[in-house]
């Protein structure tokens, strides 16, 4: 089984480097001992096909990609989905610079083209009131991830919305549970485990 789900993600890896997306070698040297910050290593296209094609995502959603790296999730997600706009956030310039290049070489179908690339920190970064989705690969620990999930409660309080957190590993579940989050489905089968968080009190409106 562990042969055929590798040899399954090889050759998926093949049919996007021919449609010039190159995003499959991970980048672990950018992590340092004690940080809360963890290096770039690309999402298994398993786990995306099993985390987005669990819930709909129509043309209203806006999504947000914390430590998009190299681009795989955003370019994977325009090419698939016609959501409203995708916005990645990425703290090294280098992939944020190879991030930028593959959409630019991209030469695959498009459903959505209003993508926002932006180099900068996280936790300063101020969340758009019309995001809707957020997606997190495990990019951040401890207070970074805090200090992150703040500035999305702010938004909500600000623009209160139905808004979801996409979260692969999701290792920080105790810190969006007490921000007042929901897990709406989950995989909990290693090592493909994922969880679909929904803010608590979106259904009535209030934040």
């Amino acid at each position: 089984t562990w042969s055929m789900i590798r040899i399954e993600e090889d050759l998926t890896d093949v049919y996007y480097r021919w449609l010039a997306l190159d995003t499959g070698r991970p980048e672990m040297a950018l992590y340092r001992p004690g940080s809360s910050r963890i290096g770039y290593n690309p999402a298994k296209w398993r786990i995306l096909r099993g985390i987005f094609g669990s819930t709909l995502i129509g043309r209203n959603d806006v999504l947000l990609d914390y430590g998009c790296g190299k681009g795989r999730v955003i370019v994977w997600a325009a090419a698939r989905f016609p959501l409203c706009r995708i916005i990645g956030v990425e703290l090294d310039q280098r992939l944020h610079a190879l991030a930028n290049t593959n959409i630019r070489n991209w030469k695959g179908r498009q459903r959505c083209h209003d993508i926002l690339l932006v180099h900068g920190d996280a936790t300063e970064f101020d969340v758009p009131d019309d995001v809707t989705i957020v997606f997190l690969y495990n990019p951040f620990l401890g207070d970074v991830f805090n200090k992150v999930i703040f500035k999305v409660v702010q938004s909500l309080m600000r623009q209160p919305r139905p808004l979801r957190i996409f979260y692969i590993h999701p290792r920080m579940h105790e810190t969006l549970i007490g921000a007042g989050f929901t897990v709406d489905r989950e995989n909990v089968k290693p090592p493909y485990e994922w969880a679909i968080y929904r803010y608590a009190n979106e259904g009535d409106g209030k934040v």
